[in-house]
């Protein structure tokens, strides 16, 4: 059946929804949530150039007739060559063999290497519905992987797209997330890359928190950049800090995190494959995993994190990357700042000059600095966190930052003080005089996005003082800052509702 194609502006959650009038869904004998097979209008045969649809059903003529198939805006983007066809080829499609397989985890059972493999091939190809992934992720949910399957996901998604090669020693830091401010990565690389080792640091853009790696250098200098450039940039200074994003790896796992976001899931049996075929696709070969402990984070207490760091290592070992897991502490944010901005300017400042701090920053960083370092046969083991602070603190740290961000096309004299922040701000202050007993990362979180976090760079919290700090009556306990002001003043709401993300009491904690 050949059908004209009729854009539908709108954007879709599942971007491979299609529209039928009801009169061509029964000829094509097909109901809403079947699919169809649609080619180029040259092509005969079911090669590279189709697209897999997902049938909606209008009744309505006004909006799709018989003779066309209607394709929401963002769709017709991604259909690659058949964008620019105003005419397609459309016909029945079954479900691929794969979806028995996903129904065999639904049930519990082991998947086999070949069936892992036909999931991810399928996924990628267009030929699994987002709700058939999703009952792959419940199903990984709900009965987990074996460790045999966590191998084949992890090299069946790094099969999945693009691969590149530094040589046999790379090395990168991850971490699973959770903190507010946690900007260390900002640190990390440079010292790392001063030392002389290769660190090329693919980043993500924040999902759940105010500012993700990629978002705070991002304010320093571009990030998003293809392969040749990568292995262009690297090659020149061993290290570089960019958007994964940008880069076509591992796509298999970009489609199931897609899924994943709205559905609140994130099984160790996903993560870890996530985690491990991005790095292999990077050429990564050792890597510090910064695993944060505590109240919102992935891992409430240390025995869940030292669960997940033993399993970690097992299937990074059998994957070929060395790995070792830092449990951290989780319970207030690393740093003063949060948001891309203010934390690109708290890690340039501190890059700056050592004794700037603040204490929370430089500890973590040079502490994961310090196990890289180790690993790279560039301090003894239990030296590695005095060289990584003895880097940092010699200025060569900021030296090897200022050409990450020339190299990236950013100013590499830029100041501290030069970083935009938002034109509308609220100082919030105390209404009491006490000792900082606790932070409330969850509080943090809700006013940052608030305020207009990650998307607006120049908005965030400048926090004055943190847990075990003596505050006065009146004192400035934070600043917020936003580019709207109705944002500021939804921020401020919050701040009146929740109390605030400060807790203040005397240190007695209760008298008996």
């Amino acid at each position: 059946m050949k059908l004209k194609i009729k854009e539908i502006q709108f954007e879709t959650y599942n971007q491979q929804n299609v529209v039928l009038n009801h009169l061509d869904a029964a000829k094509l004998n097909k109901k809403a949530g079947e699919r169809i097979i649609i080619k180029n209008i040259h092509s005969e045969k079911l090669d590279e150039k189709h697209w897999i649809g997902i049938i909606e059903i209008s009744h309505s003529d006004k909006i799709i007739a018989p003779g066309e198939l209607g394709v929401f805006a963002d769709t017709l983007k991604k259909m690659g060559n058949l964008e620019t066809q105003k005419e397609v080829r459309v016909k029945p499609a079954e479900p691929p063999d794969s979806y028995r397989f996903i129904q065999k985890k639904v049930k519990g059972e082991k998947l086999k290497e070949e069936e892992i493999n036909d999931i991810i091939n399928d996924s990628v190809s267009g030929l699994l519905s987002r709700i058939e992934l999703s009952s792959f992720i419940t199903g990984v949910s709900i009965h987990g992987m074996s460790n045999r399957e966590m191998i084949s996901l992890t090299l069946a998604e790094k099969r999945s797209g693009e691969e590149l090669n530094f040589g046999p020693n790379v090395f990168d830091k991850h971490s699973t997330g959770g903190v507010p401010g946690n900007k260390v990565s900002l640190i990390i690389v440079p010292i790392v890359a001063a030392a002389g080792l290769i660190i090329p640091k693919t980043s993500t853009r924040a999902i759940t928190s105010p500012s993700g790696t990629a978002d705070s250098m991002e304010v320093l200098a571009p990030v998003s950049f293809p392969s040749e450039k990568v292995k262009e940039i690297v090659g020149k200074i061993n290290s570089c800090i960019i958007w994964g994003g940008a880069l076509n790896f591992a796509p298999a796992d970009n489609i199931l995190i897609e899924v994943e976001r709205p559905l609140h899931l994130d099984p160790w049996g996903l993560m870890i494959p996530s985690i491990l075929a991005k790095k292999l696709s990077m050429g990564v070969k050792k890597i510090v995993l910064d695993l944060p402990v505590g109240k919102g984070t992935k891992f409430p207490t240390v025995d869940d994190g030292k669960k997940f760091a033993l399993v970690f290592k097992q299937i990074a070992k059998r994957v070929g990357i060395e790995a070792e897991c830092a449990l951290t502490l989780a319970h207030q944010p690393i740093g003063h700042k949060i948001g891309p901005a203010l934390e690109a300017k708290e890690a340039l400042t501190l890059l700056r000059d050592y004794s700037a701090g603040p204490n929370s920053l430089i500890e973590k960083s040079t502490s994961l600095a310090g196990i890289l370092l180790e690993m790279g046969g560039k301090a003894q083991k239990g030296e590695g966190h005095n060289l990584a602070k003895k880097i940092l603190k010699s200025g060569k740290a900021y030296e090897k930052m200022k050409e990450i961000i020339e190299i990236q096309g950013g100013n590499p004299d830029i100041l501290p003080k030069e970083i935009k922040l938002g034109p509308y701000s609220k100082e919030i202050h105390s209404l009491k005089s006490g000792f900082i007993t606790d932070v409330d990362n969850g509080i943090i979180n809700k006013i940052a996005k608030t305020l207009g976090c990650p998307f607006s760079k120049t908005s965030g919290l400048d926090i004055n003082k943190k847990q075990g700090g003596k505050i006065e009556k009146g004192e400035r306990l934070f600043t917020m800052y936003s580019d709207s002001e109705e944002k500021l003043e939804r921020a401020e709401k919050i701040y009146n509702q929740t109390g605030g993300p400060i807790i203040l009491g005397g240190m007695v904690i209760e008298r008996l």
